[in-house]
């Protein structure tokens, strides 16, 4: 059962994740692996039971959270290494907000047997998915390896058109955990994952308002290797005044090789190019834990990362192969540090409050920033393309920011009523691509033909979000979890095994970080449709909403809506990468088979509607968004059966009824300026199988 919740947990976090491509949130890797890691000594098992809910709790992570920028490309998410509930490997232009759970597989899953196995198929682009895990556990702690392997190819629409696409992955794990006794810990994760022959749909040359662009995908990643880790020492005994100490040490590093010929043999000899990205992240925290008061707790956390990221770009248009054409990012160093001072008050039994403040102190320059370089004729460097369009030619910038969080939770009839909210003003600086791009076209004389420049921006000011947060939660009395209820109340037109809740959040971002086009703003001295990042004032708002029901203990149900709104309230027009309204409608059955086992089957519904605010026309704005495609309906059908804990087997057909469709936010594994609307994959039948010995 411990692994069982541990699985269930990485798999709830994944379902919000942003692991990116470039910019690695490392922080949020960590969380990942202090729920992997921690796997089960009795120690841990009693410790995770001794929480309670009459003192106070301070979060697993600082109440003040680091923000990623908004509508970030990047690629395949590391973490989890697979979804049960879900067709084998990435299925990239298919991007629903709600997978169904993995049924009964969770529970051969949940098994302690110590080696696992699985393996799985899908016809969709012939793709497959194995993976093998094995753990050596000990009283004084664990040591597991997990290996997975993935392959998958171009695909057919619900037209039955093909669509390019597919790669060649592998990844593995190694997880280590000692607990010399039961106040102290020592854990290590290390995952190493290898995406090659990437390939993405073609790109297209196509006018827009006048202006000429590449829409698609310019190049494809044909290798982007990734390397992340993490070390950690924790005690719960006291040092001195400090009741709980913990140290971190934290690293990634990205390598990645990106063109237009590999796997594009009709690119013309004297277009190819060829980018070669190069990031790094070393970083370490260390975070001291002590009781102010019976009712309060306090946490101090300093951090620090140091970041290296560099990509240069050769060739292009009339451009040799070997000649340095541009820089993505020209060597680039920023220096991120922090300072966490985290409360937890517990004024009653019922009532909890959060209260977090931050500092970030954040320094970065382009140490390349004066290396020429050429691309058809036309010679510059990122310092003169940035002074270009911004009239400042720095590049070096030193940010101090100031953050503050205020969170609270109200118990209401019980625990069967939650009501929660926060406050926030939440700071973040700009990232590496949003200030340091520096990627000049070939064609420097007309409008149409700078359009293809992406110019970053080095004297960004940071954003600063002024955001609200509101949720209710209210549960029937049977209520354990979706597909759980208590004994006994197996009417289901009375039914006590519900839950329901609603949240929503308004967010006003004053100097918003913004994808736009160079059309003589203010700040902006060109008007010629190069891409370009600039800061604007933003307002964005959302709600979710979720109702599920154990109708009885085989039938449940489950609703779950989304919407997303943004507006550029600078330029009066929507803001660039929000989603649409998307509703998801599940139905599950589960029995058990006799004395050897148990099976499930269900249905999800997937409606999404029409977006119809965006930012597509280049002419006026960024023309990030694709035009609206309208809205569609997905219908799929799952199923699984296992056998004592021990082997089970999951059968699924995903779109059975073959509609056409394509996601209003394409999946952009690379910063493309211009990203295209892709199609979806069409009905999809697919298999997995797992087994642990």
């Amino acid at each position: 059962m411990r692994l069982k919740r541990i699985y269930h947990g990485v798999m709830q976090m994944s379902r919000n994740r942003n692991i990116e491509a470039c910019p690695m949130s490392l922080s949020r890797f960590a969380t990942l692996l202090s729920v992997a890691t921690a796997l089960s000594s009795p120690a841990w098992a009693q410790e995770a039971g001794a929480t309670g809910a009459a003192g106070p709790a301070l979060p697993a992570n600082p109440v003040v959270p680091v923000l990623a920028q908004h509508a970030m490309p990047g690629p395949f998410p590391i973490l989890p290494m697979w979804d049960l509930g879900w067709a084998p490997a990435e299925m990239a232009y298919r991007r629903d907000k709600v997978h169904p759970g993995p049924g009964v597989l969770a529970s051969v899953m949940g098994a302690a047997a110590p080696i696992k196995l699985g393996t799985g198929y899908g016809n969709g682009g012939n793709a497959m998915e194995h993976f093998a895990q094995g753990t050596l556990a000990h009283s004084l702690g664990m040591v597991q390896v997990t290996g997975t392997v993935e392959k998958a190819g171009q695909y057919e629409d619900g037209n039955g058109d093909k669509v390019r696409t597919g790669y060649d992955r592998h990844t593995e794990q190694l997880a280590m955990a000692y607990r010399p006794n039961a106040d102290s810990a020592l854990r290590l994760m290390v995952v190493h994952d290898l995406i090659d022959d990437h390939k993405l749909p073609l790109a297209v040359t196509t006018t827009q308002s006048g202006v000429a662009l590449s829409e698609g995908y310019g190049a494809d990643p044909v290798r982007t290797e990734r390397t992340l880790g993490v070390a950690s020492v924790e005690t719960a005994g006291p040092v001195g005044v400090i009741d709980k100490l913990k140290a971190e040490f934290r690293f990634s590093e990205l390598q990645r090789v990106a063109n237009n010929f590999e796997h594009r043999p009709e690119t013309p000899v004297a277009s190819r190019n060829e980018a070669k990205p190069n990031r790094q992240e070393i970083g370490g925290s260390i975070a001291g834990e002590t009781g102010l008061a019976d009712n309060l707790l306090g946490r101090l956390t300093l951090s620090t990362k140091s970041i290296w990221h560099d990509a240069a770009r050769y060739g292009g248009p009339n451009t040799s192969l070997s000649t340095l054409s541009g820089f993505q990012f020209p060597g680039v160093e920023m220096w991120e540090n922090s300072a966490n001072v985290d409360l937890a008050w517990k004024p009653a039994v019922q009532t909890s409050v959060n209260l977090g403040l931050r500092y970030d102190y954040v320094v970065a320059d382009a140490t390349k920033a004066d290396t020429r370089t050429t691309v058809s004729g036309f010679s510059s460097t990122s310092r003169s393309l940035y002074s270009m369009y911004y009239g400042n030619s720095s590049v070096s910038r030193d940010d101090h920011l100031l953050s503050a969080k205020l969170d609270g939770e109200q118990k209401l009839l019980g625990d069967a009523l939650s009501l929660t909210g926060s406050l926030g003003r939440i700071m973040r600086a700009a990232d590496t691509i949003e200030r340091y791009f520096a990627l000049p076209s070939a064609n420097n004389a007309t409008a149409a033909g700078t359009s293809a420049r992406q110019i970053g921006n080095p004297n960004l000011t940071p954003e600063t979000h002024y955001r609200a947060e509101a949720g209710a939660a209210l549960k029937g009395e049977d209520w354990i979890d979706y597909g759980r209820k208590r004994p006994g109340g197996d009417d289901w037109a009375a039914s006590r095994s519900w839950r329901v809740s609603v949240s929503g959040y308004v967010d006003e971002v004053k100097d918003f970080i913004s994808r736009d086009r160079a059309h003589g703003q203010s700040g902006v001295l060109l008007n010629d449709n190069a891409f370009i990042w600039r800061n604007v004032d933003a307002r964005l708002a959302g709600t979710d909403a979720e109702m599920g029901i154990n109708l009885t203990r085989n039938w449940s149900t489950r609703l779950v809506l989304s919407y997303r709104w943004g507006q550029n309230t600078s330029d009066g027009r929507a803001l660039y990468g929000i989603s649409p309204l998307e509703g998801n409608w599940l139905v599950d059955y589960q029995d058990t088979l006799a004395d050897i086992g148990s099976w499930n089957a269900g249905a999800k519904l997937r409606a999404v509607a029409s977006q119809g605010r965006t930012d597509s026309d280049p002419k006026t704005g960024s023309g990030y968004d694709v035009a609206s495609r309208g809205g569609f309906a997905l219908l799929d059908l799952y199923g699984g059966v296992q056998f004592l804990d021990t082997v089970g087997v999951r059968l699924g057909i995903d779109n059975v009824l073959d509609k056409t469709y394509a996601e209003h936010l394409p999946a952009n594994a690379t910063d493309d300026a211009n990203p295209s609307s892709v199609n979806g994959p069409g009905r999809t039948f697919y298999v997995r199988a797992v087994a642990t010995f």
